[in-house]
């Protein structure tokens, strides 16, 4: 059985609440149970009569001390084993987003209202599935909150077609009454009402207008002003406020029309669905929902918010066209029965629950270097195999992101530039991925920025390792300096019951296949040059020429290639032109989207302990290593294609980024140009 929390302020009269009392009822003997939390209200009987749980708290208080009852909502989840959330409104959904954290548990939001608070407002967009009443609702969620396209779920708000039941227009022509029905607020604009409704009894004194609904404490005031305004235009006989009515539909089952005057964009409009599923004409003001839900002049009237003339002239024009009242009874009935039905509406409903469960959301922090990068694509590839349904989404430099664009384990890729660790940047892009509403993160970047990012995140649960700022992470295990990268990644992937099949470095098929400019020879390539902030990573530049000669004396049908990006091209000039002939200088000639395409052409590599080793690696060309000032056996995955060549030096395995010795680069210097070559007639 799947159990929801449904969380909303009070369970009082109005669209959501009488929603919850509907979801309620439609699933109580289906496999679904709904848990209601909430403030109270009149509707908790009826809650418990149709044998929901109901839980009291002070839900519906605009204060930071409603944080502290997000504890007592989480022993809520984990007594009744609640698998969703689902908040309805924003102190109850702030409440139960961070409870549903503490958690794990899947957090669902309906934004029923047209939010203008951005800060207050956000977790509303926070939900793994963010559910909208109407597509005006869903546009301004996805423009002013910044919600994504595939998050955002419209159902249109419904109505109970055996409770509301369709009365024919021409048993309603004896009827005077007008009704108006929402609660007593200044957004509803009942003032322009009563005052359109002064002009209309001019015309036709029998008119009667009720006003159902009741005011909160904090608008009694505004009571107070309408009570005042129909004193003081003598309506008092044509005027009632009807309160709080439970039976709302039996007020429209009475009504000759229904006025809905509101001055602010309302998220749908259910009073309008209501009315039409009864068979009563409606007129209502051009805001938000209800202009989605009316075709003016087919369906129902609309008026300019706050006119009340036009209020007043409608009001007659209804009561004395027939035919025109006829016509948008029946259409609105059409209407409802095709687009805004219960059954409808709860079956998106069930469909919203079932994908919050089944559906995956990983983010995957990866962000430098591109070595790191390419040691993380078999972590990638089991991920997707673990959840082939789940959307996999990159965390890493922007300068990487063609090199990877194109990686079927990668559905989405977030770019991030180089002075991402500055703290305006890392809350920005928190910002974005919190929008996403990730179920896991998988940490494999572990630097402090990245733990900051994870849990700024705020997904469901995030992995990594316990160092530096680990501690934000939910769940971490202590690193081993000894495991190589594979192993390293997958006691990581371990909390999500994930092994690597196979610990050994992949690459993917990439099409089509980008134009190299490099001779169809048997060819023998050369990274003369790490990272510039690595130069100690580098062999001696005699060495590559000396090797350069030894395969040209000894291998004549083979050709060099020299490698490196642009900040080597000066280098290798200078290598080129102590040789006779010259190689093939290659540097700075491909992009990183064409790199594995050189790669892959050639029949053997020497490089340092750089990007490309593993991507030689990874496409299953033997490699020879040159490991001087960086341990291979933390950096290198074994296989049968890389071959690792040191010379053990008292300074080896530094880490230094520039050599700290009289004799510059001893490690490597050590590391003769025979030994390599040796190494290559054994491999081809």
């Amino acid at each position: 059985m799947m159990r929801i929390m449904q969380i909303l302020p009070r369970m009082n009269v109005g669209g959501v609440e009488r929603g919850v009392l509907d979801l309620v009822r439609y699933f109580k003997d289906s496999e679904i149970k709904n848990i209601v939390v909430s403030a109270g209200g009149r509707l908790v009987e009826a809650l418990k009569y149709e044998g929901a749980t109901h839980y009291r708290l002070a839900v519906h208080k605009k204060s930071l001390f409603s944080t502290f009852l997000i504890p007592k909502v989480r022993k809520i989840i984990e007594k009744e084993k609640i698998n969703i959330v689902h908040a309805r409104s924003r102190v109850p959904g702030w409440i139960s987003f961070f409870a549903s954290r503490a958690t794990g548990t899947p957090f669902v939001t309906t934004a029923h209202g047209v939010y203008k608070s951005k800060f207050w407002s956000e977790v509303m967009g926070w939900g793994k599935f963010v559910i909208c009443p109407s597509k005006y609702v869903a546009r301004h969620m996805r423009v002013q909150f910044g919600v994504p396209q595939e998050k955002i779920v419209v159902i249109n708000r419904w109505v109970d077609l055996n409770k509301f039941q369709f009365v024919p227009y021409h048993e309603r022509k004896s009827s005077n009454v007008i009704v108006s029905i929402g609660r007593i607020s200044p957004t509803k604009g009942y003032e322009y009402l009563i005052e359109g409704f002064k002009k209309a009894v001019r015309a036709n004194p029998y008119l009667h207008l009720k006003i159902v609904g009741s005011p909160d404490k904090s608008k009694l005031d505004y009571f107070n002003h309408l009570k005042n305004l129909v004193v003081r235009y003598s309506l008092n006989y044509n005027v009632t406020f009807e309160g709080y009515r439970q039976d709302v539909e039996n007020v429209l089952k009475e009504a000759r029309l229904l006025v809905a005057p509101s001055i602010i964009d309302e998220s749908f409009g259910r009073v309008v669905v209501e009315a039409f599923a009864c068979g009563v004409p409606v007129i209502a003001t051009k805001v938000g929902g209800f202009n989605e839900i009316i075709e003016d002049g087919k369906d129902a009237i609309l008026v300019d918010r706050k006119d009340s003339m036009a209020i007043a002239n409608n009001i007659l024009r209804i009561f004395q066209d027939y035919a025109l009242a006829n016509k948008l009874v029946e259409t609105g009935r059409e209407k409802v029965t095709a687009l805004y039905t219960m059954r409808k509406s709860m079956e998106q409903t069930r469909e919203v629950y079932a994908n919050a469960l089944s559906s995956t959301r990983i983010l995957v922090i990866k962000i430098s270097s591109l070595g790191d990068l390419i040691l993380a694509i078999p972590s990638l590839k089991a991920l997707k195999e673990r959840f082939p349904q789940g959307k996999i989404t990159l965390l890493t430099l922007k300068k990487y992101a063609t090199f990877i664009c194109d990686c079927p384990y990668v559905d989405e890729i977030i770019r991030l530039e180089h002075d991402y660790k500055k703290w305006k940047n890392i809350l920005e892009v928190s910002k974005t991925l919190r929008r996403k509403s990730f179920d896991y993160i998988i940490d494999l970047q572990n630097n402090r920025a990245s733990h900051f990012i994870s849990f700024l995140t705020f997904a469901r649960a995030s992995f990594g390792y316990s160092l530096r700022a680990g501690f934000l992470l939910s769940k971490k295990i202590k690193i081993n300096r000894k495991d190589s990268p594979l192993v390293s990644q997958e006691r990581i992937l371990e909390f999500l019951g994930i092994k690597l099949k196979e610990k050994k470095l992949i690459f993917w098929e990439k099409k089509p296949t980008p134009k190299i400019q490099l001779p169809a020879a048997n060819l023998i390539g050369i990274n003369i040059s790490a990272s510039p902030k690595w130069k100690s990573k580098n062999w001696p530049d005699h060495h590559i020429v000396r090797l350069i000669e030894l395969i040209q004396r000894n291998l004549p049908s083979f050709k060099v290639v020299l490698l490196g990006d642009e900040t080597a091209q000066e280098k290798a000039k200078i290598i080129k032109d102590k040789v006779h002939p010259g190689p093939i200088n290659f540097c700075g000639k491909t992009t990183l989207t064409q790199l594995p395409w050189a790669i892959k052409k050639l029949n053997a590599f020497i490089t340092p302990d750089t990007a490309t080793m593993h991507l030689g690696c990874a496409l299953d060309i033997p490699t020879i290593a040159l490991f001087g000032p960086t341990d291979p056996s933390r950096h290198v995955v074994p296989d049968k294609n890389i071959h690792v060549l040191y010379q053990k030096e008292p300074c080896s395995f530094c880490y230094s980024a520039r050599c700290r010795q009289k004799t510059e680069n001893q490690c490597m210097e050590k590391i003769s140009p025979q030994e390599v070559f040796n190494k290559i007639k054994e491999i081809i």
